[in-house]
């Protein structure tokens, strides 16, 4: 019993990320779904957190502690009219924490998020578009947080749930010039307290991306880009109680390299990665590694 409070004493230096937004195809962008459309999405994430860093220096960990999460994501959009779209995520989330010999595991659905989309401004010109989207929607607490190992309820890294409702505001923008593409979100989390008292801190992001159809086809032929983004996040200190946790709290940027398949005008393939380029953490925390993300739609 000692060892096991002794393990779980020292995963408190492992954040918990907020992602139940995640998956779907476009639903930050500028861009919404046609009127009366119809669209559904998979998608697959993998996205590991290994190696021990204290700020933005790599540290030894005699724990050898790993988490990886694999994460897939059912997406539906619906298109009320031409300006406005409803869309709900449903993840399902599998988690596995490596710790000093031991594994430790959840796995099930997690938090569910419900999503409008509503554009705000377009303008269309003879080779060019420009579209401007505010989404807002909130997570739904869905997912368990009570899994346990050997009688002990495990932390909330662990968990596929978190136990609160966290509304979130994001704004878009699209802009097209011919094959070329630009796109740029600001996206903000207010996270709420759920399961074990613990309350993660607020989370901000700002997206900008650029892409390039390189091959096009006459309509209905098929179509290839590539896109280069980068993203910088923020996430505040958790409170678990009402008293600040040490280790939580990040900034970190990323670089998101993507190629997008349109092989049919009605379906979606996109496959991409982050990649960490600079990461900071408050306190001790396990960094994020390379992740990789597919994501598959077919439009109706």
């Amino acid at each position: 019993m000692k060892n096991w409070i002794l393990i779980l004493a020292l995963l408190a230096c492992l954040t918990a990320e907020s992602s139940a937004q995640e998956g779907g195809i476009e639903i930050f962008s500028g861009e919404t779904l046609f009127e009366d459309g119809l669209r559904f999405s998979l998608t697959e994430l993998y996205k590991p957190k290994k190696d021990l860093f204290r700020g933005s220096n790599e540290v030894g960990d005699p724990l050898g502690r790993s988490l990886k999460e694999f994460r897939s994501v059912l997406g539906f959009d619906y298109g009320i009219d031409r300006n406005a779209t409803l869309s709900v995520l449903l993840p399902i989330v599998d988690r596995e924490l490596e710790t000093g010999g031991q594994r430790l595991s959840a796995a099930g659905l997690g938090d569910v998020a419900l999503l409008g989309k509503y554009r705000v401004f377009y303008e269309r010109g003879k080779a060019s578009v420009l579209d401007v989207a505010l989404v807002g929607g909130l997570e739904v607490p869905t997912g368990a947080t009570d899994a346990s190992e050997n009688g002990m309820r495990l932390p909330t890294s662990v968990q596929v749930g978190k136990g609160a409702w966290s509304p979130f505001l994001a704004t878009s923008l699209t802009a097209g010039f011919d094959r070329a593409r630009i796109d740029a979100t600001v996206f903000y989390k207010l996270n709420t307290e759920g399961a074990q008292q613990r309350e993660d801190g607020n989370f901000f992001s700002a997206t900008v991306s650029a892409a390039y159809r390189f091959v096009h086809y006459k309509y209905p032929g098929p179509t290839f880009g590539a896109r280069l983004g980068l993203q910088w996040r923020h996430e505040g200190r958790a409170e678990v109680g009402g008293a600040n946790v040490a280790n939580s709290g990040a900034d970190e940027l990323l670089l998101n390299p993507a190629i997008s398949i349109h092989p049919v005008p009605s379906m979606d393939l996109n496959i991409g990665a982050r990649i960490p380029i600079y990461q900071h953490y408050n306190g001790e925390q396990l960094g994020r590694g390379l992740e990789f993300i597919f994501a598959m739609g077919f439009r109706f």
